[in-house]
């Protein structure tokens, strides 16, 4: 369907146009739809009958505050009609279910007379990670949107109608909670976020079904998020890759002018190692969103950030706070955003003794290093160099791992001193453990941003689980040259 079609519907449904027969037989048909109840609910309402409008109100919950930008109104009147209403709906449950108790009692009368169960011979195959119902085609068509501005029926409702109208859901969506990191200033990304509610959009607007997952945000009773749970696991294991891809994407388009041809480029000899390798996901995403990944991958480090010398100030009004288009969320009160979509960029606390790799408002790792108080410098840098085993061993001054801040003495590197970290005991530079200097060199890419400066942080370490790495695909040493670093 096209783009026009597809908003057209979209206004032809929220205006209620549809046949009020055809609404209550889908209702019925469709009890836990939300969005039918509502606008069920509108009808009855043009048709003066306010007490049913009242009962579809009530079953559409946060969809009608959400769209009426309301609470539901509830006068003695429509009151007293809604009791009436549910009385007579909740009856015809009740006969229901004794129907399908005495149906039930036979059945259970008859399988007390047949031959005791023998238990297979065979091993209980192990489960899937996934329903059975859901695919992996449906895992990567899924779109994971966060709110951030809090966890409350007005943000909740404000964000799910920014998703239905201003975001084109077509497959599965999920809406969650990113948890903010102990300083509050930041969305932490391996915390794992609250589920609030699900939608399996479709290519019919009326015909997406939204399931609430969370009952403190809807005030409702939430359903079961067993489903929406794979899927967002599974969705989330391969974001990192994803991440780290387009991050290189754009470092290498913003050092050479335009995009790779092939994604060799990116893990080529030193110098000019943009990655160690790519993983075979990595290589799958890109053949098949080739054009897209190398054409709309957002490159806002050149435009908001700059390289400075060192001893300059860092630029800290876009670190945590929204201050630049990389922070911003959608649009709305809401806090509406998309996690991991920005290029990966570092993030130094001199105060906190800290070093995390950031995503516009995510922290996505978040290590402990050692510093050298006054002699490392603050200011916005990029990653100029990556060299493995920059020693010509592992255990080196300078650790299996470095990578020099734009062409200066200064570099993050590993250590052989594990006790200075956390510590001010370095002469610039910044020491990390060996563990951690390796999953960050696969991580961030050649050209990546790097800010230094003083309360940018919160202290919480946040290490990978499991440790995020990238084949080895390319010769990243370079044994001709003595590395001088300040250490």
């Amino acid at each position: 369907m096209k783009e026009k079609e597809h908003e057209e519907q979209l206004k032809q449904f929220f205006k209620h146009q549809e046949d009020p027969l055809h609404l209550k037989k889908y209702v019925r048909e469709h009890p836990n739809n939300k969005m039918a109840w509502y606008l069920l609910g509108r009808e009855y309402d043009a048709q003066g009958k306010r007490g049913k409008a009242l009962y579809c109100y009530s079953q559409a919950g946060e969809v009608y505050e959400a769209f009426e930008n309301k609470a539901i109104p509830v006068s003695q009147e429509s009151l007293q009609s809604l009791k009436q209403w549910e009385h007579r709906v909740m009856r015809k449950r009740w006969l229901n279910r004794l129907r399908v108790a005495a149906l039930t009692a036979l059945v259970l009368a008859a399988i007390a007379y047949l031959p005791p169960f023998q238990p297979s011979s065979q091993p209980i195959s192990s489960i899937s990670s996934l329903p059975q119902d859901v695919s992996t085609a449906l895992v990567e068509q899924t779109k994971v949107y966060y709110v951030t501005a809090g966890k409350n029926k007005e943000n909740v409702g404000a964000a799910l109608q920014e998703m239905l109208i201003k975001e084109r859901l077509n497959s599965y969506a999920i809406l969650a909670y990113g948890k903010p990191t102990d300083d509050g200033k930041w969305i932490s990304w391996l915390k794992p976020p609250d589920l609030l509610l699900s939608v399996e959009g479709k290519q019919d607007a009326a015909q997406q079904q939204i399931y609430y997952h969370d009952a403190e945000s809807c005030s409702c009773q939430p359903t079961d998020s067993t489903k929406a749970r794979a899927i967002y696991q599974s969705w989330a294991g391969q974001r990192e890759q994803e991440l780290v891809l387009r991050s290189a994407i754009a470092a290498y388009t913003r050092k050479n002018g335009q995009p790779p041809e092939e994604l060799q480029a990116l893990n080529k000899p030193y110098p000019q190692n943009v990655l160690p390798g790519i993983t075979p996901f990595m290589q799958q995403l890109y053949d098949q969103q080739k054009e897209l990944i190398t054409t709309d991958s957002p490159d806002l480090q050149s435009k908001n950030q700059s390289v400075t010398s060192p001893g300059s100030a860092p630029e800290t009004a876009s670190i945590g706070s929204g201050g630049s288009d990389s922070t911003k969320p959608l649009s709305g009160p809401s806090g509406l955003m998309k996690p991991l979509t920005e290029p990966i960029r570092i993030v130094i606390d001199k105060t906190n003794h800290r070093l995390a790799v950031i995503s516009g408002q995510m922290i996505v790792r978040s290590y402990p290093v050692g510093l050298g108080a006054n002699k490392t410098p603050e200011g916005t840098f990029e990653i100029s160099e990556k060299v493995r085993n920059p020693n010509g061993k592992s255990n080196g001054d300078f650790g299996s791992r470095g990578m020099a801040l734009s062409d200066t003495l200064y570099a993050i590197h590993g250590t052989n001193k594990p006790s200075s970290i956390e510590k001010d005991q370095s002469l610039g530079c910044i020491r990390m453990l060996q563990e951690d200097v390796e999953e960050l060199f696969d991580m961030v890419p050649l050209g990546t941003s790097v800010t230094i400066g003083k309360g940018l942080l919160p202290s919480e370490i946040k290490r990978g689980e499991p440790v995020f790495r990238l084949p080895l695909n390319s010769n990243e040493m370079n044994p001709g040259k003595v590395y001088k670093w300040l250490d």
